[in-house]
C-alpha cells in the first residue's frame, strides 16, 4: 500500500511498526519449554501497557506523529491488537485532531461495524486495500466525499455489502513493496526484510482460518519474473540471501511453483529460502526441485492428529500419509516441521490424546504446537460464539487469549491445562533431541555454506552463546 501511494505524484507514505523494540527496550523472550505460561505473562504485560500512557511505545508513536505531521493515519489491525490500535488512534487524535483515521487489515475487514463504533475511527478499509486506500487518499486530498469508494466504510456507509470491491486481477500491476518507507529500518531483522509473497489467497476451507473468506475464495499469483525482480532488489539493497515465502500454501499451483523454482535456478540467484504448505501438495519430484532452487526448510500444517477433529475443522487431508511425506521431505534435504493445534471448541480428551499419539508417530525436524484462539472471520470463531464460550459481549479491546481464556465445550480448563502441559513437555524433549536437531540444522547449514556464510557464522555464534549460558 505504501508503494502504491509513493508512486503517485504528490503523495508520500511512511510505515511505522510500533511493536518493534526501540532503543534500550528488550523484546519479550519466550522460552520454548515454558511457552504457554509465558503467553499469559506476555498478555498481562500487553494489557498493562494499554493502561500506561507513558509506555515507550506510545511516547515514540506520539513523537513520530508530531514530527511527521501526516494528513492521514492508517492502522492495520489483527484481533489481538485492537486495544493497541485504539490507543494509537487516541494518540493520533490528541496530536492531530482533524486528521482522519483509517483502520484496515483482517480484524477491521470482518468487524466493520464494531470498529466504526470505536471512538476516533473515521473509516474502515475492508479486504484488499491498495486501490481503495489510493482512491480514499486522493478523495480526501481533493476535499471530496469518499463514501462512494468501493471497499471503504464510514458511519454513513457501514451497511454497504461486505467485500464491495472486486479483487484485482493481475498482482503484477502492483509495485514492489517499498521497504525504504520504513521508520527505523535498522530494527528489522534480515528475516523480516527477506519476507516475500508469491500468492494471495487459499482455496481450502480450514475452519480455524479466515484467509479463504478474506480473499473471496480466490487465489492469485504474481509472475515468477516479478518475484525474481523483488529477490534481486532485496539482495542489492540489503545484502540478504535468505528469504521466507509467507504464502498460505506455497505449492497450491504445482505448475507455477515449478516455474518459480526454475526461474530461481535460471537466474543463478544462489539463495536459501523457507516456506509452508500442505501435506497433499508434495511429492518427490517437486521436493527435489524445491531443494535444488534453495529451499532448506518447510512447515506443513497438519493441525490435529485426530481423524474426527480433522473432519470437523475441515482440514481435508489424509493423516495416514503424514509420516511418509515428512520422511520424504527430510530425505530430500528439506527440514520438514509440522504445525499442530489444540483447544478446538468441539475437541474432546480422546481427540487431544490422538494428537499426542500422532506426535509420537511422526519424525519431523520440529513440532510446533499452538492453542486455538478463535478469530473473527473463521468458522471456529462462529462455533465458539454458538457454544457461548466467549464472555458476552465480546471485548475486542482486551481480547481473551488462552491460557487466560478457554474455548472448549467438552474439556474443562483444568483438564486441558494438564494435557497441554504433557504435550508440551513431550514436544520440547523431541525438538531438543539430537535427531531433531540434526534434521533441523543440517539442511540449513548446507544451504548457507553455499549461499551466505556470514549468516551461518552469526547463527552458529548465537547458538553457542545460548548453549554456553545454560
Amino acid at each position: 500500500m505504501a508503494a502504491v501511494l509513493n508512486q503517485t505524484p504528490g503523495l508520500e507514505a511512511r510505515l511505522y511498526y510500533a511493536d518493534h523494540p526501540g532503543p534500550g527496550e528488550k523484546p519479550f523472550v519466550i522460552d520454548k519449554e515454558s511457552v504457554f505460561s509465558a503467553r499469559s505473562a506476555a498478555q498481562r504485560a500487553y494489557f498493562s501497557a494499554l493502561d500506561d500512557s507513558d509506555h515507550p511505545a506510545w511516547s515514540e508513536a506520539k513523537h513520530i506523529l508530531e514530527e511527521y505531521q501526516p494528513d492521514l493515519v492508517g492502522l492495520s489491525v489483527l484481533t489481538p491488537e485492537v486495544g493497541a490500535a485504539l490507543r494509537l488512534t487516541e494518540i493520533s487524535k490528541s496530536v492531530l485532531p482533524e486528521t482522519p483515521i483509517i483502520w484496515g487489515g483482517v480484524h477491521a475487514s470482518f468487524e466493520v461495524s464494531s470498529v466504526l463504533s470505536l471512538p476516533g475511527v473515521d473509516y474502515v478499509i475492508a479486504g484488499e486495500g491498495e486501490h481503495t486506500l489510493l482512491e480514499t487518499v486522493l478523495a480526501l486530498k481533493n476535499k471530496s466525499n469518499p463514501d462512494s469508494i468501493a471497499g471503504l466504510y464510514s458511519q454513513n456507509t457501514h451497511h454497504k455489502p461486505p467485500c464491495s470491491r472486486p479483487l484485482m486481477e493481475n498482482l503484477d500491476t502492483l509495485p514492489l513493496p517499498d521497504r525504504t518507507s520504513l521508520f527505523f529500518p535498522e530494527r528489522f531483522t534480515p528475516v523480516a526484510m527477506g519476507s516475500i509473497m508469491h500468492s494471495r489467497g487459499c482455496p481450502w476451507r480450514c475452519g480455524f482460518c479466515s484467509s479463504r473468506r478474506f480473499w473471496n475464495e480466490r487465489v492469485r499469483f504474481r509472475s515468477a519474473e516479478s518475484v525474481i525482480e523483488e529477490i534481486v532488489k532485496i539482495q542489492k539493497d540489503y545484502g540478504i540471501n535468505v528469504f521466507t515465502f509467507w504464502d498460505d500454501s506455497f505449492t497450491i499451483d504445482r505448475r507455477l511453483t515449478e516455474e518459480l523454482c526454475e526461474n530461481i535456478l535460471k537466474a543463478s540467484l544462489n539463495i536459501a529460502w523457507r516456506t509452508a504448505t500442505r501435506l497433499d501438495l508434495l511429492d518427490d519430484s517437486l521436493l527435489r526441485l524445491m531443494r535444488k532452487a534453495g529451499c532448506f526448510q518447510m512447515e506443513i500444517g497438519i493441525e490435529t492428529g485426530s481423524p474426527r477433529m480433522s473432519k470437523i475443522i475441515r482440514k481435508d487431508i489424509d493423516l495416514d500419509s503424514a509420516p511418509d511425506i515428512i520422511n520424504r521431505a527430510n530425505h530430500h534435504g528439506i527440514a520438514c516441521g509440522v504445525f499442530l493445534m489444540a483447544g478446538f471448541p468441539d475437541e474432546t480428551y480422546d481427540d487431544l490424546m490422538s494428537t499426542l499419539d500422532f506426535c509420537k508417530k511422526i519424525k519431523p525436524a520440529e513440532i510446533v504446537l499452538n492453542v486455538l484462539d478463535p478469530m473473527p472471520g473463521s468458522e471456529q470463531f462462529e462455533r465458539a460464539v454458538e457454544l457461548k464460550l466467549f464472555p458476552e459481549p465480546i471485548d475486542f479491546i482486551r481480547y481473551p487469549l488462552w491460557p487466560d481464556a478457554h474455548f472448549m465445550a467438552h474439556v474443562s480448563s483444568e483438564e486441558f491445562n494438564k494435557v497441554i502441559t504433557e504435550m508440551t513437555r513431550y514436544i520440547f524433549r523431541y525438538n531438543s533431541s539430537k535427531t531433531a536437531l540434526i534434521r533441523r540444522a543440517r539442511p540449513e547449514i548446507l544451504q548457507l555454506m553455499r549461499t551466505d556464510r556470514k549468516v551461518l557464522f552469526q547463527k552458529a555464534t548465537r547458538f553457542l552463546k545460548r548453549r554456553f549460558k545454560r
